[in-house]
């Protein structure tokens, strides 16, 4: 059986990288999604998540839901994302954190436009107009 997790590699946790990001990094707010992004330092070509959820979203099991389905949606589509950036999400509306698909278009549409997603091959069977 293969790990399908995030490893801990691709995971922002210390204090003065989410500092250094949201200080020194570029922000922009989406409907329910608020993205900072900064290049990774040192070169690094991983994408690594970091989130912060307020308590304002609601109690622990929402915060701890919203998390869970940002942290998913993020490794279902990283290999889309810009390498070499560190990305941080928050959440701003519990009701718009229901469901995998919710989480995952909302994390598209805000990459989509900070310009964070790299250019793909078309998909078999469709072409280019």
């Amino acid at each position: 059986m293969t790990f399908q997790g995030l490893p801990k590699d691709r995971r922002l946790h210390l204090k003065n990288d989410f500092q250094h990001i949201i200080q020194g990094g570029k922000r922009i707010q989406g409907d329910s999604l608020v993205l900072w992004y900064q290049p990774a330092p040192d070169g690094k070509t991983d994408r690594r998540l970091g989130i912060v959820v307020s308590k304002k979203l609601g109690g622990a099991v929402v915060r701890n839901r919203a998390k869970r389905l940002l942290r998913e949606a993020f490794r279902l589509n990283r290999e889309q994302l810009k390498s070499g950036t560190d990305y941080i999400f928050s959440p701003r509306r519990s009701e718009d954190w229901t469901t995998l698909a919710q989480a995952e278009n909302a994390l598209r549409k805000l990459c989509g436009r900070a310009g964070l997603i790299e250019k793909t091959s078309a998909l078999p069977g469709k072409q280019d107009e």
